[in-house]
């Protein structure tokens, strides 16, 4: 594939797309292969196993209790569910496709081939769906802070909110299960070179649908957009927040204080709780927002020689600080929700104090069997005692 198709790409697909076909049949992409196999097998392998026990963990807590399905922590949930299976998704298609050029391995690159497209498709679905579920949340929360006039319309109508977010990620994203076509390789059969992807009919017959749907839409339809929006959103939450602090260090009156601190403390622990979610949401989605805009303004450039090994290298860690984002929402609900900590705590003591009971009812279950067995054997051997002795 040439520099100029790779380019139109964009950089969301390129990681799949590049280096596909080699000349030789059993050799895969060698190029950065070392730091790639580090980068999205060994740490990125790990950092997904983490978030998705730390995220399932969080679905459960949120999924359990009506309270949160039926309040703002509905966007968490979805959030958290999105989370597990970026997860999932990352191990399953970036991190297997380093692994199979490592590997050299015909079995797994036959394996990969089969599920890579869909897989691909539902997480870049997944993580658009995220970022909009972010920024609604947003919304409804600077919204609370504001006291605005909309609060109830956002809660009323929250999950048709959620239906939409899940639906942008849907209408962008969904045609890429269109796009990319599996081919095979007659002159390599039984070698991983046997298949390779490339663009399908559609990118490449279709000018404006390659440009103008794939390459600008939704290049700022779901990063650009997203990234500056939240990033608006969260400077107003931060700034409300600290004018929450000020009222109430000036309060007049200790019952005023204690009135104020009642019924202000849970929103600040969840807006905090946002402003660090958006915050990492930010950092992680930054390294992808300069890529997108250097496509924009100069893309050829991103292959010349000097630039390449920063551009693959880079599309590996878009990927991957998304992983590492939501890794991070687990320790952010910990520390800056003391009641949704507290709920966390007792959850895990119930399960492990259940636990214990199981183990000890056993226990006792089994020492009630032993004790009737003895006494079973006793009643059948006494008969036999007794005429020994009175014969």
């Amino acid at each position: 594939m040439d520099n100029e198709t790779l380019i139109e790409m964009t950089s969301t697909l390129a990681t799949v797309f590049s280096a596909t076909v080699s000349p030789d049949c059993n050799v895969g992409d060698p190029y950065l292969l070392v730091p790639r196999f580090w980068l999205a097998v060994v740490f990125g392998i790990t950092i997904s196993i983490i978030s998705i026990v730390f995220n399932s963990f969080v679905f459960v807590i949120f999924f359990t209790n009506k309270q949160h399905r039926n309040s703002y922590n509905l966007y968490l949930l979805l959030l958290a569910m999105f989370d597990v299976f970026m997860g999932i998704s990352y191990i399953a298609v970036i991190s297997v496709k380093v692994l199979i050029n490592w590997t050299v391995s015909y079995t797994l690159k036959a394996i990969w081939v089969m599920y890579m497209v869909p897989m691909l498709t539902v997480s870049h679905i997944a993580q658009t769906a995220s970022s909009f579920l972010i920024i609604f949340a947003a919304i409804e929360r600077y919204c609370i802070t504001v006291n605005s006039d909309k609060v109830k319309f956002l809660q009323n109508h929250r999950k048709a909110i959620v239906f939409v977010a899940v639906m942008c990620g849907v209408i962008s994203k969904g045609t890429i299960l269109k796009e990319i076509t599996v081919a095979r390789n007659p002159d390599c059969p039984g070698t991983v070179g046997e298949w390779y992807l490339e663009p399908s009919s559609l990118v490449i017959k279709h000018e404006l649908f390659n440009k103008i749907w794939r390459f600008y839409f939704r290049n700022v339809f779901t990063i650009l957009a997203p990234f500056f929006i939240v990033l608006y959103l969260n400077a107003g939450l931060i700034y409300r927040l600290q004018e929450h602090s000020l009222i109430l260090k000036s309060g007049s009156l200790v019952q005023d204080k204690q009135i104020v601190k009642q019924k202000k403390a849970r929103i600040r622990a969840a807006t905090r709780t946002l402003v660090m979610i958006v915050f990492t949401y930010l950092i992680s989605n930054l390294l992808s927002v300069i890529i997108t805009i250097w496509e924009y303004l100069d893309s050829a450039s991103l292959f010349s020689e000097p630039v390449l090994p920063f551009y693959v290298m880079s599309v590996d860690a878009i990927s991957l600080l998304t992983i590492v984002a939501s890794c991070l929402r687990l320790p952010i609900y910990i520390t800056c929700q003391p009641l949704l900590r507290k709920e966390m705590f007792q959850f895990i003591s119930q399960i492990w104090t259940q636990k214990l009971m199981s183990r000890r009812l056993t226990l006792i279950e089994n020492s009630q069997l032993t004790a009737e067995s003895l006494v079973n054997n006793a009643d059948n051997e006494s008969p036999s005692f007794g005429k020994i002795e009175f014969v």
